[in-house]
């Protein structure tokens, strides 16, 4: 009996081990994939509508729903790229004051540490050669990643339209390899992973535009430069769970630092980003996306991590909705329900209304 179980456990770990491995160095087709896989869910609704209600075509459907996503999203990363080109373009004009500020910064260095400015000159110029090279390197990195992207993105909505056009027959197909005992529960398996993939993405969706008429309202209000940059970086990168909010929140802080000189600024605008960073987390996010899809922030945090080691910045925005579906598919299969009562964020007890609380201490009750 202990054999077998140990085979058991020794077989699991070999699967796991064996698919961390083929995710690993699969990633370059299997990513575009699983985005094509989770944008069709988002997309899903829209294609029915235009098919059952408009009565097109499913290939004209198909192809409507996929062009929506490559505008809206394609018009995101160009609107990010181009506000990045601006603030690159503004730094170089901008030379000068940069030049006084490493003269100011340089001459600081001498008053406190004594390291004359040839001293420094001469360890920058011994320095400068690498630093050039280094930036080559940087700036040759950043232009393939963008090709990377570009064929990638590409390759997804080519995916996509794929799937929309054949998503009865992937069903069909997947369903001739269950048994007639199982049909019903890999159905509600199939149904309840479509809906979560989809409340996700939407919700997460509903979200980021919430956040960015927040954001608007601040940064117009502070007249914060470069607020057009800070405002579409902020909104994309809060697609990554816990990592994303911080993230969107702390640079125009940062921002704020370097730019204003009056303090009492900086303090209610780095409160007032406090408060829209309280209300995406405790508000938006429960409303918006669902308990549904809420797992336990332990697995989030290791979804977050597996998910850049082994995917990179994709795995990180990828990992989280796929252990939503792992989930879906744990709490259906009976010997796994153990693995998705762990996954899942339990709430038990915790749900106690604001109101009975205060009624249970004011009549002296636990």
């Amino acid at each position: 009996m202990q054999k077998s179980q140990l085979q058991k456990i020794n077989s699991v770990l070999l699967f796991c081990l064996l698919l961390i491995i083929g995710l690993y160095y699969g990633s370059s087709f299997l990513i575009p994939l699983t985005f094509g896989i989770f944008f069709t869910t988002l997309m899903m609704p829209i294609c029915n509508f235009l098919e059952n209600r408009l009565n097109l075509g499913r290939i004209l459907a198909s192809f409507i729903s996929t062009f929506i996503l490559f505008i809206v999203v394609g018009g995101l990363f160009f609107l990010l790229f181009s506000q990045l080109s601006l603030f690159i373009n503004d730094l170089i004009e901008r030379k000068q004051d940069i030049f006084g500020f490493v003269d100011n910064l340089q001459q600081q260095i001498v008053d406190s540490t004594g390291f004359t400015l040839e001293q420094q000159k001469e360890m920058f110029n011994e320095r400068i050669y690498g630093l050039i090279q280094e930036v080559q390197k940087h700036l040759s990195d950043v232009f393939g990643g963008f090709i990377d992207i570009l064929v990638s993105f590409l390759l997804t909505l080519i995916y996509v339209f794929l799937l929309l056009i054949n998503r009865k027959k992937f069903n069909e197909f997947l369903m001739k390899y269950v048994s007639e005992k199982n049909k019903q529960n890999a159905k509600i398996i199939l149904h309840k992973s479509k809906n979560v993939a989809n409340r996700y993405l939407w919700g997460r969706a509903q979200v980021m535009i919430v956040l960015a008429v927040m954001y608007s309202i601040a940064f117009f209000a502070y007249d914060l430069e470069y607020s057009a940059l800070l405002l579409i970086f902020g909104v994309l990168v809060t697609i990554i769970p816990y990592i994303g909010p911080l993230l969107s929140g702390l640079l125009p802080v940062l921002f704020m630092l370097v730019i204003s000189q009056n303090s009492t600024e900086i303090i209610s605008f780095t409160i007032l980003i406090v408060i829209i960073q309280l209300i995406e987390s405790y508000v938006l996010e429960p409303l918006l996306i669902g308990s549904e899809v809420k797992q336990s922030p332990l697995f989030v945090i290791i979804a977050i991590v597996l998910g850049g080691a082994i995917w990179g910045f994709a795995g990180l925005i990828l990992f989280v909705p796929l252990f939503g579906v792992m989930k879906i598919v744990f709490d259906n299969t009976q010997d796994l329900k153990p693995v998705g009562f762990l996954i899942g964020y339990d709430d038990s007890g915790a749900k106690l209304d604001f109101l009975t609380q205060w009624k249970n201490k004011i009549m002296g009750r636990d």
